[in-house]
């Protein structure tokens, strides 16, 4: 990974926040740093994958494509996490996600840290009703209840 700090690598992400300092240790060893350009598919709606990411800088948009139509449901910030849904959902890839600016990326083996996430109870539930949320915002976005 890069030299900076975890705090400094995790800020403004709760989630990575609850774990004690063995768990910090190994999480950081599961991440590698990437960029993408403006306008960069980083997720593609459908596709299999199973890489969580960790937003560094720059924004993301968060798109769905239903019935031909793109349905934008956010716009994500630094310290935003996204692609965990189709991990511990098991589904394929449920959004498109795109660079709003160049942007950089923590990028983890979505399996591992699932894995590392679940051995901590405050950070499995928080993981859990993550997705629970984003799944509720996207129904409502999309289907309007």
């Amino acid at each position: 990974m890069t030299e900076q700090s975890y705090d400094e690598l995790t800020a403004g992400n709760l989630l990575f926040k609850t774990l004690d300092e063995a768990a910090r240790r190994r999480v950081t060893e599961l991440a590698g740093l990437e960029k993408y350009s403006k306008g960069d598919i980083i997720i593609e709606q459908d596709a299999l994958g199973d890489d969580i990411y960790l937003l560094q800088s720059g924004k993301v948009d968060v798109q769905t494509m239903q019935e031909g139509f793109i349905i934008e449901l956010t716009t994500l910030e630094p310290g935003s996490i996204f692609g965990e849904v189709a991990e511990v959902s098991s589904v394929r890839r449920t959004a498109t996600v795109v660079a709003k600016d160049d942007v950089e990326v923590l990028r983890f083996s979505g399996p591992e840290l699932v894995e590392e996430l679940r051995k901590h109870p405050t950070a499995s539930k928080l993981l859990d009703h993550i997705v629970l949320h984003r799944a509720k915002d996207t129904i409502e976005k999309t289907f309007g209840y």
